[in-house]
């Protein structure tokens, strides 16, 4: 199958935004149809996730007057849109954002406290990567080395940007040879760059595998997709192979749900934690005459099997969550658990 490099986070778009063209009707009705409309030809995930959208508009279009103000209009729209629960999905205006899938919302998020991890490690553990790595050995586990991966993209990303900070990662492994087994922990990773998910992935991989199908939507159809396209983990630079427990959580989104499929491959590698996000399609960014900029994912992502996670995340093989109480008393009990697991 051919292969593709794509941008895998929302957050990290500006090499590839594609623009509506002019729309003349900038009344509330004009610029509620023109979201609707684009959504219904160009959204990938109706079929996935079960949607009506002819009946979302049922429920949604008799809320638009000519009198409602910039706000209310807004707040019809976002709400239209978090009907999709879609982490990709946004809309913004100069007065108000939202994200359909509640990606920065309290509700999504999981205790997970980086501070208290660095009390399990000696040291407090060691920064990297323009802070992008945390990695270390365990005060009660010297055999058991640890590498967090704080997301796939440092700083804003342009189309020139380099990302050097992932050429830490070979140093980081080389520390860590001596150690028994591995956790690495991308709790509350929110994704950035194919390139970065690849590079770093490749440090952990024992055999090359297809990990992911793409298809894109290339028409105004619901079945209009491209064929399909593949991505695989290819092992690669200063390799850590030995055991791995792999650690995700609700907050796990976009690239780091790549990285997450990638790893599921390896034979070496056990995957605990919590549910990741469920966010994998590559969004575009569309600008509406009124200022408003909203977002549109337009991939249909899959594993080799066929299953997509898109709205309901990946499960791990050993599913355990922390409580706030726990992270208010120091304890990190899926770090805990994944230290038990060797």
């Amino acid at each position: 199958m051919k292969k593709i490099i794509i941008i895998i986070s929302a957050a990290f778009l500006s090499a590839c935004q594609v623009f509506l063209p002019s729309d003349p009707d900038n009344s509330p009705k004009g610029i509620f149809d023109r979201i609707w409309t684009d959504f219904d030809e160009t959204y990938a995930l109706m079929d996935v996730k079960g949607i009506n959208w002819n009946e979302t508009y049922k429920n949604f279009s008799p809320l638009i007057s000519s009198r409602m103000s910039e706000q209310e209009l807004f707040n019809v729209c976002a709400n239209m849109l978090k009907t999709l629960n879609d982490a990709h999905v946004y809309i913004m205006s100069p007065f108000a954002f939202s994200n359909s899938g509640g990606r920065f919302d309290n509700v999504n998020k999981e205790p997970f406290s980086l501070e208290i991890v660095k009390k399990y490690l000696n040291n407090g553990g060691n920064s990297a990567g323009d802070g992008m790595f945390l990695y270390g050995t365990f005060s009660s586990k010297p055999g058991v080395g640890y590498i967090y991966i704080a997301g796939f993209a440092s700083g804003a990303v342009g189309a020139a940007q380099t990302q050097d900070w992932t050429k830490a990662i070979d140093g980081i492994v080389q520390s860590l040879a001596d150690t028994d087994s591995l956790i690495l922990d991308i709790r509350g990773n929110r994704g950035g760059l194919s390139a970065n998910v690849d590079y770093i992935v490749g440090r952990f991989a024992s055999t090359q595998k297809d990990y992911v199908e793409i298809r894109t939507k290339n028409g105004s159809g619901r079945n209009d997709f491209s064929s399909a396209l593949s991505n695989a983990v290819k092992p690669a630079g200063i390799r850590y192979t030995k055991p791995i427990v792999l650690l995700t959580n609700k907050q796990t989104i976009s690239g780091g749900e790549w990285f997450t499929l990638a790893l599921r491959t390896q034979d070496h590698v056990t995957h605990a934690g919590g549910t990741t996000n469920g966010a994998f399609s590559l969004s575009l960014e569309r600008s509406l005459t009124n200022g408003w900029i909203y977002s549109v994912s337009v991939q249909k992502v899959t594993d080799m099997n066929g299953k997509c996670y898109e709205g309901i995340g990946i499960t791990p093989e050993h599913e355990i969550t922390n409580t706030d109480g726990e992270i208010a008393a120091n304890k990190d009990s899926q770090l805990e658990y994944a230290m038990d697991l060797f």
